[in-house]
């Protein structure tokens, strides 16, 4: 009956890569079931193919053990936001470990 195609504007988005597996999350024993509060965080990340990152995320639940992070893959993409617990010693408020680039004198 309608031609759809035709009367609906291309919005479609680039292909997304396939998302790859976080090999270092952890689901905790007692998982809260409620959101606990939205915390920026950094989070270190080890996937499945033998990389490791560091991100920016947003803690949403925890446990004493665990934390339920939150991040995009794509930051203007709200579709690739990711969910995935990770133990407490990859979850970070601050870092202040990271080795600054050096300068040069002025």
């Amino acid at each position: 009956m309608f031609d759809y195609a035709r009367t609906m504007p291309d919005r479609s988005l680039p292909p997304r890569p396939p998302a790859r597996d976080v090999a270092n999350s952890e689901v905790p024993d007692g998982i809260p079931t409620r959101p606990q509060g939205d915390v920026a965080v950094v989070v270190r990340l080890v996937w499945s193919d033998g990389g490791e990152e560091w991100r920016a995320a947003r803690a949403i639940r925890w446990t004493r053990t665990h934390v339920m992070v939150a991040w995009r893959e794509h930051d203007t993409d709200p579709r690739s936001e990711r969910h995935t617990w990770l133990r407490a010693g990859d979850v970070a408020r601050s870092i202040s470990w990271f080795v600054p680039p050096e300068r040069t004198p002025a």
